[in-house]
């Protein structure tokens, strides 16, 4: 990890009258809607509702640039399709060109670009927030108000006060299992139980925003001994938090630290995996999502910015 993420993660219990589904749909605006529609079946918009003046401006400004490049690792690869063609359907004229990465590989590109002086990338979206800290303070995030963030909840509005970035998106890491098992462990410490030896998947810090927030707030909660025992049980640890996912699919392994998003999505599809929210303490992550301040498509990326959290 590129210093520390704590921002982004936290531990959160049930919400009293608020689904989980309700907290996502109400923080992620269309994109939110977009996804939570239909796990993993990336599928056209409806019809445009009509649009703010504000809202055609920016959209016949970016029609004229004709495209936007959004390197994202907030969501798996469906699902980032299904944004790029909700997006498409709603504004037709401009082109997404978008790569989906783990966080440190889209910031390790991003960053190796910045030093060559290379300036293709509109939308930067890691899961770290700890990396939009660093390029703020190198100057190369545009300030941005995007349209309809008010419909945030308020806690979500300003997590940057001077605008340089924004919610982005939201997810859980939860315990994923196999559907297999008679009963699931119900905490995260359950992990540490002998009985999960060679048979838990997790990711890896170094490549996950996600993992990296999680291993965050596990050390919080319970100090770095917690992970001393759970290397015990010899983890299996891959790189994106999503091959947690395939590991439990595939019956290489029976449960992990998660997402909540694709395993769902696996699970819809028939698969062997369930997802459990452990008691008191799933973890929350908070993903920004900023435009580049030298941006070769800047009114094309406000609109996709804006798309996040207008209805």
């Amino acid at each position: 990890m590129n210093g520390s993420p704590e921002h982004g993660a936290k531990s959160v219990g049930p919400v009293p009258g608020m689904t989980r589904r309700a907290l996502l749909t109400g923080a992620l605006g269309t994109a939110g809607a977009t996804l939570l529609g239909a796990p993993g079946a990336p599928r056209a918009a409806a019809a445009p509702a009509g649009m703010t003046p504000e809202e055609e401006k920016l959209y016949a400004d970016a029609k004229k640039e004709g495209k936007v490049v959004w390197w994202t690792a907030h969501y798996q690869l469906s699902a980032a399709e299904a944004v790029r063609d909700a997006f498409v359907a709603r504004y037709p004229g401009i082109e997404v060109q978008f790569i989906r990465q783990t966080a440190q590989v889209v910031y390790q590109r991003l960053t190796q670009d910045l030093k060559a002086g290379v300036h293709e990338l509109d939308v930067f979206a890691s899961t770290d927030e700890a990396h939009y800290l660093t390029l703020k303070k190198q100057g190369v995030l545009a300030a941005y108000l995007p349209l309809g963030v008010n419909n945030l909840p308020k806690a979500y509005r300003s997590v940057d006060p001077d605008n340089t970035y924004h919610v982005g998106a939201l997810g859980f890491v939860v315990i994923n299992y196999s559907t297999k098992l008679n009963r699931p462990p119900d905490t995260w410490t359950d992990l540490l139980d002998r009985r999960w030896r060679g048979q838990i998947t997790v990711g890896h810090p170094g490549f996950s925003g996600y993992v990296g927030n999680w291993v965050v707030a596990m050390w919080d909660k319970y100090g770095w001994d917690y992970f001393t025992k759970l290397a015990q049980n010899n983890p299996k640890i891959g790189r994106s938090i999503n091959d947690t996912v395939t590991d439990i699919v595939s019956g290489e392994r029976l449960v992990g630290a998660g997402p909540d998003n694709y395993s769902l999505e696996n699970k819809a599809r028939g698969n062997p995996i369930d997802v459990q929210f452990p008691t008191g303490d799933a973890i929350l992550i908070v993903s920004p999502v900023a435009i580049l301040k030298e941006a070769p498509h800047p009114n094309a990326a406000r609109l996709l910015e804006s798309f996040f959290y207008t209805r």
